[in-house]
């Protein structure tokens, strides 16, 4: 039985942002990697946590020959941020309340799915529930081990993550994290983002700002415009631009030239004024 996310779930403690997207692919985990990668710079000690409470397309472990589990698991967008801030995912962290061995990755990424669908419909043709203890346990180990917490969503603001269509939007709305929107600069991102941003306000959350991804390098009309119309229309400052490059892979490093467009953000958020 499906386990209501509010009666386990609760308000995080410490400082941190959520960061959510104007749909799928558009970019989340490249941007909380950079920005994870630009705080651990700027910092000066700032300990940088992450967390993806809930993934779907998750390929098995090498170990694994059939995935049953979520510890069957891996999470490549989780292994790239990670990598970013410095951390290593299989760090042991010692035995949960279950008495069950735990490692980063398990905090990072607690709940991890097969399938490459919304996570309520991965969950249910894998016969599993999200298990949102495991996810409120996450964020407790955070809350004790880093001074900045990025936590990415999953797909856009109002994706179902479990049977009772609890979504993305509730998610946030519990954690009271400022939000950080990832979009593109393509044609009809201007009616997208700015509906992403109104259901982000309407939940009574901060919207942190705006960075716009897979801005081509060669601009046509549509991406020179809205690269001054996204901020203005969405009342959202432009935290960063990140132009056309190769998707980061597991393991690979970040574009040099993304972390450096988040560094003058990151140093904002390391001593806000």
């Amino acid at each position: 039985m499906q386990i209501d996310a509010r009666t386990v779930l609760r308000g995080y403690r410490g400082r941190g942002l959520f960061v959510t997207a104007t749909g799928t692919d558009v970019g989340k985990t490249t941007v909380t990697a950079a920005l994870a990668a630009a705080l651990v710079r700027r910092g000066g000690g700032m300990k940088v946590g992450i967390c993806k409470p809930v993934a779907s397309g998750c390929p098995p472990m090498a170990s694994a020959r059939q995935a049953e589990q979520t510890e069957d698991l891996r999470s490549p967008d989780m292994e790239v941020t990670l990598a970013a801030a410095g951390l290593d995912p299989a760090q042991a962290l010692g035995q949960d309340a279950s008495g069950d061995n735990r490692t980063l990755l398990d905090v990072a990424s607690p709940v991890r799915l097969a399938m490459p669908v919304s996570p309520h419909i991965a969950a249910r043709l894998e016969g599993r529930t999200i298990d949102w203890q495991r996810v409120e346990a996450a964020l407790a180990y955070w809350e004790s081990h880093c001074d900045f917490l990025l936590v990415e969503g999953a797909g856009g603001w109002q994706v179902p993550l479990d049977g009772s269509d609890f979504a993305i939007a509730d998610l946030a709305a519990i954690l009271g994290l400022p939000v950080l929107v990832v979009t593109d600069a393509t044609l009809g991102i201007l009616n997208v983002a700015q509906l992403t941003v109104q259901a982000i306000r309407a939940r009574g959350l901060e919207v942190a700002g705006v960075v716009i991804n897979h801005m081509p390098r060669s601009r046509d009309l549509a991406a020179q415009e809205n690269l001054g119309e996204l901020p203005r229309l969405c009342a959202a400052p432009l935290r960063g631009v990140f132009y056309e490059s190769a998707k980061p892979q597991s393991g690979a490093s970040l574009p040099e030239e993304f972390i450096n467009a988040l560094e003058p953000w990151a140093r904002e958020l390391v001593h806000p004024r």
